[in-house]
Parts: structure tokens; C-alpha cells; sequence
């Protein structure tokens, strides 16, 4: 029967001179590469996703009467696409000739970077694409018959229904305050496949190292 590749890793790492180790080294620099490439291509499809998105909403925004709101979303958008297409260029940069484990572990740090950057620029994103599309929907030409009936039954406050937009702004307030959970969970959901084999192949490594 085969040797494991536990325990192949193991006899390679604790004896210098075994024929096995260079075998281990290159299953796992195999299972390195395959994880950082399909990440990439996963960031990648997510860039491209947003710029699909974004750019049907601005069209939707055109025949809906809500041109601006749709603009600004837009804007927004294609540059959260760009910052990450530039993150993706820095990731670039890691070492790829380095051990399997220093690669994986250089994959990690960068992803933690990577989230706790946008956490901090989603916190002023979120709330501004909340008010910017509440604002766009409420001004919008399609919405004008229901302005007109909420203004018969209660006064507006420069044009928009109070109640509402109270409800708007607390929600705004909350997302910004919680923009980093809320992140960290859209990543957790997008990629959790991914990083969780990442991480159980760090750990895995770590075990054999020690």
C-alpha cells in the first residue's frame, strides 16, 4: 500500500537526505498553485461582475427616470471595480519560487489585508449607495404617482417623506457602522469554499512542519 502523504511529508521533512520529499514539495506546490489560481479567476468574475451589474442598474436607472442616482451608483461602482483590479496586480507580486507553506501563508496575509482595506472603504460606500439609490428611487419620474399620494396624506421635508428616509438613514448609519462584519460575510459566502481550503491547507502543513 502507498505511504500517505502525511506521512511521506514527515519521513521527507525529518530525514533531509530522503528521496521522498522533493515528491511532497511538488504535490504541494501543485495544491498551492491550484488554490491562488482559482481564486484569482473567482476575483476576477466577481470584478466583472460588478461592472455587469452596475452597468444594467445605469441603464435601468436611464428608463426609470433616475439617470443621476443611476450615474453616481455607477461611478461608485466601476471604482470599487478598479481598486480591485488593482489588488488583484498586487497579488500578483507574492513569490511564487518560495516554499508551498511561505506562499499560502503570503496568500493569506494579503487576503486579510485586502479585507480589512475594504472594510474600511465600504464603510462611507454602503451608506452612500443606500442614500444615493433611496434618493434615486424616491426622485425618480416612475415614482412620481406615489409621491404625489404620500404628499395628500402627510407633509415632506424638502420633498421627501420623513418616516422613511429616518428609516433610510438609520439603516445607512448601520451599515457603515457594521461595514466590516458585513464584508467579511459577503466574503465568507463568495469565496468560503475557497479559503477554507486554504486554511485547512496551512493548517495541514503547520501540522506536519511541527
Amino acid at each position: 500500500m502507498e505511504k500517505s502523504i502525511e506521512t511521506m511529508w514527515k519521513e521527507g521533512f525529518l530525514n533531509k537526505d530522503a528521496l521522498v520529499a522533493p515528491k511532497v514539495n511538488n504535490l504541494y506546490n501543485k495544491k498551492s498553485l491550484h488554490i491562488s489560481a482559482k481564486f484569482k479567476r473567482m476575483f476576477l468574475n466577481n470584478i466583472l461582475g460588478i461592472i455587469i451589474c452596475s452597468s444594467l442598474l445605469f441603464i435601468g436607472s436611464y428608463f426609470a427616470g433616475a439617470l443621476i442616482a443611476g450615474s453616481i451608483v455607477l461611478i461608485m461602482m466601476l471604482y470599487v471595480a478598479y481598486t480591485a483590479y488593482n489588488e488583484l496586480k498586487s497579488l500578483e507580486k507574492i513569490d511564487k519560487g518560495q516554499s508551498s507553506y511561505l506562499f499560502l501563508k503570503s496568500y493569506k496575509n494579503w487576503i486579510d489585508q485586502s479585507i480589512e482595506r475594504y472594510g474600511k472603504m465600504y464603510r462611507f460606500l454602503y451608506p452612500l449607495l443606500i442614500l444615493t439609490v433611496y434618493l434615486g428611487i424616491w426622485f425618480s419620474g416612475s415614482f412620481e404617482n406615489i409621491r404625489e399620494r404620500v404628499s395628500e396624506n402627510s407633509d415632506l421635508f424638502f420633498g421627501l417623506h420623513l418616516g422613511t428616509t429616518l428609516l433610510v438613514l438609520s439603516i445607512a448609519i448601520l451599515m457603515s457602522v457594521f461595514s466590516k462584519a458585513i464584508h467579511r460575510k459577503d466574503v465568507q459566502i463568495i469565496y468560503g469554499g475557497i479559503l477554507n481550503k486554504l486554511e485547512s491547507s496551512l493548517e495541514e502543513m503547520e501540522q506536519l512542519r511541527n
